[in-house]
């Protein structure tokens, strides 16, 4: 039985808050449930947090937070830990931090994790309809891929849902989404990015065109062989961080999936990379130019 539910929320330390929380509100199209002097929480529907920025002299990811089955779940994963050696406390609380009954520790992949049994629920989202459904992954650097996914599967019974090589692991919990945390060969406890589940490609496609229209980096649709979503990646200009709008994302049923072990490669990032084999016969050449047309090849296979 899985212990953890899904993903909860991302906190990152900004050092000028104001512009952070305005990308968010203005590029990403989330609200802010609860401002503080120098903590800002912003969600897209009635949980009271998908990522809460703080002010700090230095920008980079604080911790993620993770929602948890029940509390016998949590007692199973501090006895976990335990046995792992790594130390943890009691988290945060209903009146700072808007959950309750939580730990943190810090993970050895050098970033500090949270779970929760519950995050306080808004009477209504303060969100526009934007056809935004969740907060559903994050992706972390790591030095040691296949180390951070053996300890993430020890102590919380994460499942692997796919591998590429010994370069990136996707790592799904009890929702069934195919990876709740992606953990990347990189720089130890750096945030990649933050994936927010969309209705459809034409929401999609639209934040894609949004984003641009306020001159953010925006790439182009992909279809990744991992999870079969849709995908495109915005970059929060300042920070660097990368925010994916995603649909279509896999959800695996079968507890016992252990998935593949995937070439890298630009198939393996993008499926539609490839574009189409070249079927043209070597020689033949279609065009008012000489050669062979396409009107010579109909009129051949009609007779």
């Amino acid at each position: 039985m899985a212990l953890i539910q899904e993903f909860g929320y991302a906190v990152y330390g900004v050092t000028d808050l104001d512009p952070a929380v305005e990308f968010f509100r203005t590029v990403c199209q989330l609200e802010v449930s609860e401002r503080r002097d120098d903590v800002v929480f912003l969600t897209g529907d009635t949980r009271h947090a998908w990522l809460r920025l703080e002010r700090r002299p230095q920008p980079g990811l604080i911790r993620l937070g993770f929602r948890a089955k029940d509390a016998d779940a949590l007692s199973e994963i501090t006895m976990r830990l335990e046995d792992e050696g790594v130390q943890w406390t009691d988290g945060g609380t209903l009146r700072e931090d808007r959950i309750d009954n939580s730990i943190r520790f810090r993970t050895p992949q050098n970033f500090e994790v949270e779970l929760y049994e519950e995050q306080v629920v808004l009477p209504a989202s303060p969100a526009p309809a934007r056809g935004l459904q969740a907060v559903l992954h994050t992706v972390v650097f790591v030095d040691d891929v296949v180390a951070g996914r053996d300890f993430w599967k020890r102590t919380m019974d994460f499942r692997r849902s796919d591998q590429i090589e010994d370069l990136v692991v996707f790592l799904r919990c009890g929702n069934g989404y195919h990876h709740s945390i992606g953990l990347a060969k990189g720089e130890p406890g750096r945030l990649d990015h933050v994936c927010l589940l969309a209705d459809d490609i034409d929401t999609v496609v639209r934040f894609r065109n949004h984003a641009r229209a306020h001159n953010i980096k925006a790439e182009d649709p992909v279809r990744h062989t991992a999870s079969g979503s849709v995908s495109v990646y915005l970059e929060e200009p300042m920070l660097g961080i990368g925010i994916e709008i995603c649909t279509g994302h896999d959800v695996i049923t079968d507890e016992s999936y252990n998935g593949r072990l995937l070439k890298a490669g630009p198939l393996t990032v993008d499926r539609w990379s490839g574009g189409f084999p070249d079927a043209t016969p070597p020689g033949m050449v279609f065009g008012r130019g000489g050669g062979t047309t396409a009107g010579d090849l109909a009129s051949r296979a009609d007779g």
